[in-house]
């Protein structure tokens, strides 16, 4: 009963993102873009779970940061996750026929279109949150924010995990498997932690504390995913580290539980999977 209580939540919070992602998407792209537009609205709105993006909604609250512009900076953490898969799956790196449960957008569009849809995705993302009024007190964690957002990408963060991935292969891909889920999936967790932060208002409690749960809560997501994946058969490893998150928040007491019940998402997912 309490996890259909915390998924029906859940979905709540995504029903909000998915109505703002059309909306920003439809607002955004101009209309003679072609196949393009239609690239992005494919990679953007098909099935996904959202749980980047719903994580800094939950954040927000937390923080009683303003909800319309927590909204659009999730969603900008969404657009660069979404433009990362696309990459991502492209022949000339992972090569995945399927995505979301349908095929990759290369192979819906054909690769020089992916591609543009990626640099489009970067763009829109990075434009969302500079093109969002904010009260002159939040000016400074708007455009640290859109920093945060762009430095996601780069060759200490998701790129390194991606090039990582590409090289590595046996026995030392399995050694750095650790470093190379922290580089590829990590950042945008945390990045999704400072997108609830960034419009908080002066006085909200911020500390390290929250920036080392949207670490763990990503190190938790990938090892949730790996034993859904087949790839680690032990569930006590993503107790651990769910346990790791958990402990981050423990300063913030009960006012936390809208963020600990995503914990309890992934702790669900990983339950059914070994009950199967």
């Amino acid at each position: 009963m309490v996890e259909t209580i915390h998924a029906s939540r859940i979905e709540s919070d995504r029903a909000s993102v998915n109505a703002e992602l059309e909306r920003l998407l439809g607002a955004s792209i101009c209309a003679d873009a072609g196949p393009v537009q239609q690239a992005l609205g494919y990679a953007v709105l098909g099935r996904g779970q959202r749980i980047r993006p719903v994580l800094a909604l939950r954040v927000g609250r937390l923080l009683a940061a303003d909800p319309a512009l927590t909204l659009s900076a999730a969603c900008a953490v969404e657009m660069l996750h979404c433009a990362s898969l696309i990459v991502d799956d492209l022949p000339c790196m992972d090569n995945e026929m399927i995505r979301r449960g349908r095929p990759t957008v290369h192979r819906e569009f054909g690769e020089p279109t992916a591609l543009l849809g990626a640099f489009a995705l970067v763009a829109l993302a990075a434009r969302v949150v500079m093109e969002q009024r904010v009260p002159d007190a939040l000016r400074e964690r708007q455009r640290l924010f859109q920093i945060q957002l762009l430095s996601t990408l780069d060759c200490a963060g998701l790129i390194a995990g991606q090039s990582m991935d590409l090289t590595l292969s046996g026995d030392t891909r399995d050694f750095h498997r650790n470093q190379m889920h922290e580089l590829k999936t990590v950042p945008l967790f945390d990045l999704a932690v400072q997108a609830g932060m960034a419009y908080a208002p002066p006085e909200a409690r911020i500390d390290e504390g929250l920036r080392r749960f949207g670490r763990e809560f990503g190190v938790a997501f990938q090892v949730a995913d790996d034993l859904v994946d087949g790839e680690i058969e032990d569930y006590a490893v993503v107790e651990v580290q769910l346990d790791r998150a958990r402990h981050c928040l423990v300063g913030y007491g009960a006012d936390a539980a809208s963020v600990s019940e995503l914990l309890d998402y992934l702790n669900a997912r990983s339950l059914d999977h070994c009950h199967r």
